[in-house]
């Protein structure tokens, strides 16, 4: 019987931490993906467990009953907490919170999580009182919270790694709740008919200090996994994966080091113990820091070589030698700190009432970690004091003693020599200068100067932007609001460098709501670059908003004639949301009539399959969708799709007045004339949908898209990645444009449309051929661009004007960058191959 419940509980554990994962997917949807819901979900969790556990400090007679009637009890409220995140996120539910403002979304969340947090925060203690005696409180109660631990890693492995794309999101709640619903139906088929029988009874409470220790120790483990989050965003490309494998390697930690410590309470008194695991725990920080910046090579991309079981795998051994040690030594703190409180008729009391002040202290810690320490002291910092905090407590634990001080007083002096803060936050390649550098609750955004390129990143890596792509990011902002005959009111999701945005004051419109997510970017974007966004984050500019931008366009009453959404990576985290059917039903529904929506997609960061999965998506939401390119580059091209419940007719007569019409600063030699528009469009999908195929479509429920991306992105021997680029773009545009020209009135008919229609395409071809050095091919294809549109040719640059309109310059710079940055990678590879080789023949 026991076997059986000691199972169960690890069942609790998988459902617990799924339904973590599931709850913070949900929130995001309610609240926004921003820092703040996820914290909110993070401290309900953690304030809900700690509740649970200090209700149930009172040993019960039938405890097996009790822990059987906690499970049910769970899985219930976790299908409830389903229903109020689903009424929630409605369009109904929305303008109600709306009114509330944040206080109102957040409990709201937290409306959500509690109840059920407390159910399972009573499992622990209720069932220990079952399964272990007072005086092996310690050993036991610590074994039972590893194999509980143990439990959440399977619940981190399958909502981390695909089950809700394979299932739904819904579907997925039902497992989660069943897994509970199946340990309490089994623990009540069990009874408590084999166990001694126990009175209900509860002593005085354990001492202030041991509680003390115990929030000090949950608000440092917590905190430090904050930490670890931060710095492996620096290197990782931040997609659910890289999470849910960090994650599981610091759960996997846990339950080993809460399984280390039952081991050593039988041999070790718990002070000693306690002391031990603290004072590991504060070398382990200071060495974990230095060990990721060791094998990361300070700070560098820590990216995907072959496929994504490989780069799981080298995310999981990089975790294990970073943060895992801090992690296992942190959790054996727990198990002796119940054996210390020595209570000899109660086991529900001890680990009822340390488990709960240790929760109670993770909620400190994550908030206050997130967003005040970082933000004030950076996180170099906070890891630092985090290590002499452990020492501290190691101090407190040990007592009297001079050896034992001695040896706190020597980590102590290591922990000064490894100082973090040497340790680099950033990873620059040579000529590149950090500007500036600000750590946020969303991030740490830099100002980075590379040549003649001042660009905005977040997280060291995501390029949000820069000032030599100014033309094209201006004209992300520009083709939509030229296709429409006279916006008056636009909005732009996601702000970055605002250079986008600038192309609203550009062409007149006064009207401009900006919606950002993260508000150190915002402030960069002000501060650095408004000498290209034309001063549109400046006060009198237009409406700034810190916001989520699906939450602000499902909640708000206003309606637009354009919507604008940035580029975003599908598989960063929280971006997928921005791709769901969901959203694109709310934009459409904010839409004035006759209003567009342009969702700009980065197709060097995209495969076919992810393409055609969004644009089925919108095709789903939108009446009308026509697809337009944004440039020519061969392998790294931006195209939008453009939406609306019309059929628009594009007045390129109109077009090209306001064109002429733009400041010096805004005019681009790409959009000079009528003509220049016509040649970015590539063709009407909504006459030729059939081009990306019937299939499946990104939803709420099904996030496909999210899941899909890393798991499809691939490299070759070569180093090259199936990105949608080069000729397989070049087969898409010339079929979308075979088969949608027949019935297409998207664009006057006429030669000279058709012409420029046509040098586009040769415009693209020659950029494929000066890629890949095809002379002739480069000279005929720039024949044809000249012979079809000499008027928007004359207004390129003088020296080369064809290659100025491609931008094969920049092409192939950026090209042979990469080759470069490859061609390192694999000489590394091939030095450790040689070593290793040397090695084994030794």
């Amino acid at each position: 019987m026991k076997a059986l419940l000691w199972l169960c509980f690890t069942l609790s554990g998988a459902a617990a931490l799924a339904l973590e994962l599931l709850w913070v997917r949900s929130a995001s949807l309610v609240a926004g993906a921003t820092a703040s819901t996820a914290a909110t979900v993070l401290a309900s969790y953690l304030a809900g467990l700690g509740l649970g556990a200090a209700f149930a400090r009172r040993d019960t007679a039938h405890p097996v009953r009790r822990y059987g009637a906690l499970e049910l009890a769970a899985a219930g409220l976790a299908l409830a907490s389903y229903g109020v995140f689903a009424a929630s996120v409605s369009e109904p539910g929305q303008r109600i919170l709306e009114a509330g403002g944040w206080i109102a979304r957040t409990l709201v969340v937290s409306l959500a999580v509690l109840p059920a947090t407390i159910a399972l925060g009573a499992t622990l203690p209720t069932l220990a009182s079952a399964l272990t005696i007072p005086s092996d409180v310690g050993s036991r109660g610590g074994l039972l919270y590893a194999l509980n631990t143990l439990g959440g890693v399977g619940g981190i492995a399958a909502m981390g790694f695909g089950l809700p794309s394979a299932i739904g999101v819904r579907a997925s709640y039902l497992t989660a709740a069943a897994a509970s619903a199946l340990a309490g139906s089994l623990a009540f088929w069990l009874g408590d008919a084999e166990l001694p029988a126990r009175s209900a009874t509860t002593g005085p409470p354990s001492a202030f200090r041991l509680r003390a220790a115990a929030f000090v120790a949950g608000a440092l483990a917590i905190g430090l996994e904050v930490l670890w989050i931060r710095l492996f965003a620096q290197v990782l490309h931040n997609s659910v994966y890289s999470f849910a494998a960090v994650s599981l390697v610091i759960l996997l930690a846990i339950a080993v080091g809460a399984a280390l410590g039952a081991t050593l309470l039988r041999r070790h008194p718990p002070p000693r113990v306690a002391a031990g695991a603290f004072l590991s725990a504060g070398l382990a920080t200071v060495c974990g820091v230095w060990s990721f910046v060791y094998w990361t090579d300070g700070l560098g991309y820590f990216g995907m070589r072959t496929g994504l079981p490989e780069y799981v795998v080298r995310i999981v051994l990089l975790a294990a030698a970073t943060a895992g040690p801090a992690a296992l030594a942190s959790s054996a703190v727990l198990p002796a700190l119940w054996a210390a409180c020595g209570d000899p008729e109660s086991v529900s009391r001890p680990i009822g009432e340390i488990t709960g002040a240790n929760l109670f202290g993770g909620v400190f810690g994550a908030l206050v970690t997130a967003f005040l320490a970082i933000p004030l002291f950076g996180v170099r910092s906070v890891f630092l004091l985090a290590a002499i905090a452990y020492v501290a407590l190691a101090d407190a634990a040990i007592g009297s003693g001079i050896a034992p001080r001695a040896l706190c007083y020597l980590s102590l002096f290591a922990i000064a020599a490894l100082d973090p803060l040497r340790a680099p936050l950033t990873h620059l390649a040579p000529g590149e200068t950090l500007r500036a550098l600000v750590e946020g609750a969303s991030g740490i955004v830099t100002v980075v100067e590379a040549g003649d390129d001042l660009q905005l990143r977040l997280d060291n890596y995501y390029v949000l932007g820069g000032s030599a792509a100014e033309r094209g990011e201006r004209r992300q902002g520009l083709i939509p609001l030229l296709l429409h005959p006279a916006p008056r009111r636009v909005a732009f999701i996601g702000v970055a460098t605002g250079i986008s945005a600038s192309a609203a004051p550009a062409l007149g419109v006064a009207d401009a709501t900006l919606v950002e997510v993260v508000p150190e970017v915002a402030a960069m974007a002000a501060a650095y670059y408004g000498r290209w966004n034309g001063g549109v984050l400046e006060e009198g500019g237009a409406r700034l908003l810190i916001d989520d931008g699906r939450r602000y366009l499902t909640a708000s009453n206003r309606r637009f004639d354009v919507v604008v959404s940035d580029l975003f990576i599908p598989w960063h985290a929280g971006a997928g949301s921005l791709y769901t059917r969901e959203m694109y039903a709310a934009v459409s529904r904010h839409l004035e009539p006759g209003g567009i929506f342009c969702q700009w997609l980065p197709l060097y960061q995209l495969t076919r399959e992810e393409f055609d999965l969004i644009a089925r998506t919108f095709l789903s939401t939108f009446r009308s969708v026509s697809v337009w390119r944004n440039d020519f580059y061969p392998d790294r091209p931006v195209v939008g799709l453009v939406g609306s419940s019309d059929s628009p007719a594009i007045d390129l007569e109109s077009s090209g007045r306001r064109i002429e019409a733009l400041p010096g600063w805004a005019r681009d030699s790409l959009l000079s004339s009528p003509r220049s528009l016509a040649m970015l469009y590539l063709g009407n999908l909504s006459l030729a949908p059939d081009v990306v195929g019937r299939g499946a479509l990104n939803t709420d429920d099904r996030p496909r898209i999210e899941f899909l991306a890393p798991r499809l992105t691939r490299m070759s021997a070569e180093g090259d990645k199936d990105w949608f680029t080069g000729e397989t773009l070049e087969g898409f545009a010339e079929e979308l444009a075979a088969r949608s020209s027949g019935m297409d009135r998207t664009l006057p008919t006429s030669a000279a449309v058709s012409d420029a229609r046509r040098a586009g395409a040769a415009l693209y071809r020659f950029a494929l051929a000066a890629r890949r050095g095809d002379r002739a091919a480069a000279e005929r294809f720039e024949g044809d661009v000249t012979r079809l549109v000499p008027e928007v040719v004359a207004n390129g640059e003088a020296a080369a004007p064809v290659e100025a309109l491609a931008d094969v310059r920049r092409t192939l710079g950026d090209l042979r960058s990469e080759q470069a940055r490859l061609r390192r990678q694999l000489e590394e590879m091939e030095d450790r191959l040689a070593d290793h080789s040397r090695g084994a023949t030794r």
